[in-house]
Parts: structure tokens; sequence; C-alpha cells
């Protein structure tokens, strides 16, 4: 939705949504109260975890929909990726775009667009941040001949180095960058998927056959995600174990000499590794 309020996106299917963790029990009444087209809130599918602070402090996320309708939420305590508390940093109601492109770092093709534009709207408001999420290779060299790159912003993003000193091997190193935050979201996903599976199992056949509120499927979620899903399944030895995981397999498609403009990823997951509230 915030892609939308910035001209990003024209559309969105789904909300996602950034939650303070001690809010959860009160955004959980409000979907227990928030009935849409007759439709009463439901969590989604069996796989979701509960949307309680305990969890949400340590990078789960929460899914939920209203049957029979096309909408959709998704709750997150920490936004992902984000270098910087998205409650310090807010374009309310929205989360501030440095934020909402950090979180657009996934797997997914389709996501990186919108990472690009978003830095562009920053560079546009003055934001310097906004050269850290340009991915538009023949834009980062228009705008690096008109305005120039602050040092500072090359010290955050090594690639940017290469605009000056090699603008063929720019290109590449710039390809190299994407893929290596692609690998790593795609690894951190699995990672926490791995502690699913036995949760979904449990959460399935417990609601087999029933037809439970909201609240009901919460206590289900509860009981099931205290057996199951560890708090803080993202420590500093699996983090290390994702950034090596993503720079191999980055480094299988790249010449090795480009392994030293790769960004520094631990900047990107500080605040979910550091956040023991």
């Amino acid at each position: 939705m915030a892609c939308v309020a910035y001209s990003v996106a024209e559309a969105t299917k789904d909300c996602d949504l950034l939650c303070e963790p001690e809010m959860a029990p009160d955004l959980l009444q409000l979907l227990v109260e928030s009935p849409l087209n007759g439709s009463a809130c439901q969590y989604r599918g069996n796989i979701s975890p509960p949307l309680d602070a305990r969890w949400h402090r340590g990078g789960w996320t929460s899914h939920f929909e209203w049957p029979g309708t096309e909408a959709f939420l998704d709750v997150f305590g920490i936004a992902p990726r984000a270098r910087s508390r998205w409650q310090e940093e807010m374009m309310p109601p929205y989360a501030h775009p440095h934020v909402v492109a950090d979180m657009k770092r996934t797997a997914r093709d389709k996501d990186w667009p919108f990472i690009n534009d978003l830095g562009i709207l920053l560079l546009g408001r003055g934001d310097l941040r906004g050269w850290l999420h340009l991915y538009d290779a023949d834009l980062i060299l228009k705008l690096a001949g008109e305005i120039g790159i602050a040092d500072g912003i090359v010290e955050l993003r090594p690639a940017l180095r290469l605009v000056m000193e090699d603008r063929d091997r720019f290109h590449a190193a710039l390809a190299a960058e994407r893929i290596f935050w692609q690998r790593a979201s795609e690894s951190r996903v699995k990672h926490y998927e791995k502690y699913l599976r036995p949760y979904l199992v449990a959460v399935r056949k417990a609601e087999a056959g029933k037809t439970l509120t909201l609240l009901e499927q919460h206590e289900v979620r509860m009981q099931y995600a205290e057996m199951y899903l560890p708090l803080r399944p993202l420590g500093e030895a699996e983090f290390a174990q994702i950034v090596a995981g993503a720079k191999k397999a980055t480094l299988a498609l790249i010449h090795p000499s480009l392994e030293k403009y790769l960004p520094d990823m631990s900047v990107n997951y500080r605040i979910l590794l550091s956040d023991k509230s």
C-alpha cells in the first residue's frame, strides 16, 4: 500500500502491516471486531504463526484473510532487512520509502523494480540513501555524472565505486549484488520454514473439521507455537550461514574479483539480530 501511496505501484493484492509487537493483542482484538462484507477475519491457512509479541520480535509474520473476499493481511513486527527501525522513521500512515525499499529485497523478481523506483523517489527528495536502492545501471551512471556520489554512500555500497573505476565491471557487480540479496532472502525464508513444518501439521490436525473463531484459532496457534516455533530462530551463527551460502551461490555465477564489491548485509539484519526486547 505504501508503494501505491508513493506512486511506484498502481495497485496491490494484499496489505502488509507493520505493528509494534507490544500492540499485538490490540490488533488481534481489532481484527476480531472487523468483519468485511459479512465475513469474519481468520488466520490464513494452517501455517500462520500467532499474532504475539514474543514471536514477532523474532521476525515471524502472521497472516490473515476474510474468507470469500479478496482481502489479505500480513502483519510484521520487525521490517525485514530494514537498516533503521520502522517506528523511528515514518511517513504516516506508511513506512518510510527507505524502509519499504529494504523490505522489498526479496527473492521475487517482481519486487525489484519497486526498489529502484523508491530509490529514485528518495533522491528526488534529497535523501542520499536513494543511491542504496538504484538498480538501473544506466540511470546510476547518468545521475553519477550529473550530481556525483557522496563518499559515504560508496562506503555503504561498494559496487558504486566501479562507476568511476570500471563501468563494464560495474554492470556485473550490480547484477551480482542483486543475486546476493535474493539468495540470502530465499535462505532466510527456508530457515524459518523448517520450523513451520511440524507446527503446520499440528495446527491442521487440531482444526480439522472445526469452524473456529479467530480467537479460538489464536489459542490453537499459541499452543503449538510454544511447542514448535523458537522465539528467535535467527541468531548470529545462523545469519553467518545464510550470508556464506548466499555468497557461495553468487560467486558461482560471477568472477571472483567482484566479491569485494558485495554489500555488508549485516547492517540490514542488525535490528533483527540485536533486538532482545
